[in-house]
């Protein structure tokens, strides 16, 4: 009886902790991305499935989203067995066929130990093997090689035909070249899309106008343009980006359609005069005294969006001048950022 009491106020408190944490997430503004995963479940009794289900929806204290779903066979990133059920057996060789971490929980098992659990298991117990296993692996491990399929699918250049929607864990969007834009849940942020960018689990599916207006216009609300998600790749993660030639002499196309969030230090003055006329990133980052490589990413971001305009021959530097065209559009500028772009700025 007191083992079952024991089980019974530990679930309680479970439940207790998961709507403090729910009210504590909705309250506090979103810094960290949030990391999408997928666990799969197979042989587990009711009451051991409820506690997995709770444990899962503890891990967003971690800033960690778990989509659970049962085992179908598919890659996934944990499978939870039951192996006290006849079904377990074939489930735990097909999971490490496919390489598949696994947690099993079986009456043989006298102890907790890496990825063992015994019968009776509390949601403290799970949620601990949840959050050690699925963090266990090297990012690297599970990172695609080469350049991630949304920005394979959004670069400059890419095919315009066709919608397609990606998928990893709980996390989906849509892909539309068409509109050269992407599709979010109304809750997802662009720099949580680019934390998981280079995650080698992304499903692709291709789907027509007709589809996407019937089952996911509603679930994606959010529409980013392909400007917005390159430069919030150069921004947050500017290992994706490939660096673009010293030597280019580069002038933007447009101004870009960007988030205030990912224009870094002195970033809006860097893009104003891009804007302006042709500048090669060495002489840029003097005018504007950034750090070269943050001028670089800026000139990375441009390239992939296909905002950027390159000449062949190298534009030499010119001395500061503020003649009264620019003046008028930096001051346009500043106006609609609330900035003052010329305050200590050499002469």
């Amino acid at each position: 009886m007191s083992c079952t009491a024991n089980a019974v106020q530990d679930d309680r408190a479970a439940a207790c902790a998961l709507h403090a944490m729910t009210g504590r997430l909705l309250a506090t503004p979103m810094k960290t991305p949030i990391r999408s995963f997928q666990i799969a479940a197979v042989g587990l009794d009711l009451l051991h499935h409820t506690r997995l289900k709770l444990a899962s929806s503890l891990l967003l204290a971690e800033r960690m989203d778990v989509a659970l779903q049962a085992w179908s066979g598919q890659p996934v990133d944990l499978l939870v067995i039951g192996l006290d059920h006849p079904a377990s057996a074939t489930a735990l060789a097909d999971a490490r066929t496919l390489g598949v971490p696994t947690l099993s929980i079986a009456r043989r098992f006298p102890a907790s130990a890496r990825g063992e659990l015994p019968h009776g298991a509390t949601v403290r117990d799970i949620n601990d093997q949840l959050s050690t296993l699925l963090l266990a692996a090297p990012e690297a491990a599970n990172a695609v090689q080469g350049t991630p399929l949304l920005m394979q699918l959004a670069r400059h250049g890419a095919p315009s035909a066709g919608m397609h929607l990606l998928q990893r864990g709980a996390m989906i969007l849509l892909v539309d070249p068409a509109t050269r834009s992407i599709a979010l849940p109304a809750a997802t942020a662009l720099a949580e899309v680019a934390a998981q960018l280079d995650d080698a689990t992304w499903s692709l599916t291709a789907i027509d106008a007709e589809t996407f207006q019937h089952q996911y216009a509603y679930r994606l609300p959010q529409r980013h343009s392909f400007e917005a998600l390159f430069f919030c790749i150069a921004r947050h993660r500017p290992e994706l980006m490939p660096a673009p030639s010293a030597q280019a002499s580069l002038q933007l196309r447009q101004w870009p359609d960007l988030s205030a969030d990912d224009v870094p230090d002195n970033g809006l003055l860097a893009i104003a005069r891009l804007h302006a006329r042709p500048w090669r990133a060495s002489a840029l980052a003097s005018a504007c005294r950034m750090p070269q490589h943050t001028v670089q990413l800026l000139f990375s971001a441009a390239l992939a969006s296909g905002l950027a305009s390159i000449q062949d021959a190298p534009v030499p530097p010119s001395q500061p001048r503020r003649d009264a065209g620019d003046s008028r559009f930096f001051s346009w500028v500043a106006r609609r950022f609330g900035l003052s772009l010329f305050q200590g700025a050499a002469s």
